[in-house]
């Protein structure tokens, strides 16, 4: 697995060695960002970050900041690893917990809109509509959120954000948010 785009492109990832993880296929990774567009300038969450690929390949694409939540230590380390072999110290934040238990962090509550760009990549067996609208209140107007999942599941239906998109690529299924931009 390598960055597909941006200032780090070319440069390889390491994998967990571990089946704890189901990285998002280079293929859906391109995808991911050819819909959501850019990430320049923005603040990302990647929940769920597995690998962690997803957020090093948008602090490639001109993110200014990605908070990654994974709570499997193995994983994480490898993460840890990752980060530091691309000199992507400055802007990559790793929370080790899971994603409920972030949302339950003090720091959290209540949520404060700072992220233009949410991947949520849950384990298929993990995917919760109320973790994922909990999540979504911390998009800004106008921001995106993108939840993979099974491509034999109908996509979540969240209630405070607009189910925009949605693309099959194999087993994986990418479905595409948006917060309403303010008037």
């Amino acid at each position: 697995m390598k960055i597909l785009a941006g200032e780090l492109r070319g440069r390889p990832l390491a994998q967990p060695k571990t089946r704890a993880t189901r990285p998002l296929s280079d293929k859906v990774r391109a995808a991911l960002f050819d819909v959501a567009g850019a990430p320049e300038g923005q603040a990302i969450l990647d929940a769920y970050a597995g690998s962690g690929a997803a957020g090093f390949e948008a602090l490639s694409r001109g993110a200014v900041l990605v908070d990654a939540i994974e709570a499997n230590a193995r994983v994480a380390r490898t993460i840890q690893q990752n980060a530091a072999a691309l000199g992507l110290d400055w802007g990559f934040v790793l929370h080790q917990v899971t994603v409920a238990g972030w949302l339950a962090a003090p720091a959290q509550n209540p949520p404060a809109p700072r992220y233009g760009l949410i991947i949520a990549d849950p384990p298929y067996a993990q995917l919760e509509a109320d973790i994922l609208d909990r999540l979504a209140a911390f998009l800004t107007p106008g921001g995106v959120m993108v939840v993979s999942h099974s491509s034999k599941l109908p996509s979540p239906t969240l209630e405070s954000i607009e189910l925009v998109k949605q693309k099959l690529y194999g087993d994986t299924a990418l479905t595409f948010y948006k917060h309403p931009s303010e008037n």
